[in-house]
């Protein structure tokens, strides 16, 4: 009994002792951007020091500041906005709003085996990031580009879930010849990679339009080149992040249809002025009115609802794993897409897994083995 009260009160202290090392000023803030939205993942700093967290879905933070830091300052920073600087007030509480910063000429964009500034590329190209891709509700990453990129054409050959998406760079230059562009997915090529990536594995796309940039191609790149860049793992330890949304489809308006007497009585009144349309009604549906009154009791098929009036279900989700070291990082995700549409026999499934695999060899020598299945 004497050694279980020893155990017990050294714990306590112990407990004590850690709670007492790592008790400080607790610093709670708001961080939004120009509109007042919250900014996700914004990330709060000590300044001077390697200490910070970041912002929640809701643009909150919590940061514990040790009891030995009598004065400092935080440092809140955003991509796309200017970083700001600031001292806590006394009651600890924090409400920043960030702009959006001018300085696009210092975005990365990817061409050929190398990564420039935009301010030093003269060549035509337009970019979308994943921040551009994550919230769209769409399956499809060729979809979700629709209207985003200048001089790129996106079109569907059909309605269907499933069906191909069309890219076109500045129009078709054959009329005898394939117009589809040249995509290359972390330096490999890939035919028609836009639809075998999940738009949640992608990190960015860069779109080179003119012969300057589609020069290092050859004639393949004549047609305009989409180089992707998937998603890569941080180093530190093992993440596991979750995205997914789920969305209900419904034809949104039904169209008004004539019962069968009504379609008998329009055609009998759209018949009277031509003799052939006359012959064709009565070798049709008959030539006096008692024959022609047994319509009445036919009931309507309304085929709108036979065919559309199903109610349609959107699901993704995603799970990625991230990690590693300074020689050798990782991103494996599973993506799993379903949609069940409001036409009838009109289904799409499909399961995504991507593998991504970065090993520096050296200083200057990155070796990047990217695997979709």
């Amino acid at each position: 009994m004497k050694k279980l009260a020893a155990l017990v009160c050294m714990l306590l202290t112990l407990c004590f002792s850690v709670s007492a090392q790592t008790s400080g000023k607790i610093i709670k803030g708001h961080v939004s951007g120009e509109n007042n939205e919250p900014l996700v993942g914004a990330s709060v700093m000590i300044a001077g020091s390697k200490k910070g967290v970041q912002t929640d879905k809701n643009g909150d933070f919590t940061l514990a500041v040790p009891n030995n830091e009598n004065k400092y300052s935080l440092v809140i920073s955003y991509v796309g906005y200017t970083s700001q600087t600031i001292e806590p007030k006394s009651n600890g509480m924090v409400n920043v709003k960030l702009s959006r910063t001018n300085d696009v000429g210092n975005e990365v964009v990817v061409i050929g085996y190398q990564s420039v500034k935009r301010k030093d590329l003269l060549a035509s190209v337009s970019s979308v990031g994943a921040k551009d891709l994550k919230d769209i509700p769409i399956n499809s990453a060729a979809e979700a580009l629709a209207g985003r990129l200048a001089g790129v054409q996106i079109t569907s050959s059909e309605g269907s879930p499933d069906a191909n998406i069309t890219i076109r760079v500045r129009g078709g230059g054959s009329i005898t010849q394939d117009n589809s562009p040249l995509y290359i997915v972390d330096g490999v090529q890939v035919e028609n990679a836009l639809s075998t990536l999940a738009p949640q594995d992608i990190q960015s796309i860069d779109v080179l339009k003119d012969a300057a940039a589609t020069a290092i191609y050859g004639a393949r790149g004549a047609n305009g080149v989409v180089i992707i860049t998937t998603k890569g793992g941080r180093q530190g330890k093992l993440r596991m992040t979750y995205n997914g949304f789920v969305g209900l489809e419904k034809l949104a308006k039904e169209l008004p249809v004539m019962s069968p007497w009504e379609f008998i009585r329009w055609n009998y009144e759209r018949s009277r002025n031509n003799t052939t349309d006359s012959a064709t009604f009565a070798k049709t549906y008959g030539t006096t009115w008692d024959t022609l009154s047994v319509y009445k009791s036919i009931p309507p098929v309304d085929w709108q609802k036979l065919v559309l009036g199903r109610n349609g279900m959107l699901q993704t989700n995603n799970v990625s794993v991230n990690g590693g070291n300074s020689k050798t990082t990782f991103n494996l995700s599973y993506t799993n897409n379903s949609d069940i549409t409001t036409v009838l026999n009109s289904k799409y499934y499909r399961n995504i897994i991507n593998l991504r695999v970065d090993q520096r060899i050296g200083k200057k020598l990155k070796w990047v083995v990217p695997c979709v299945i």
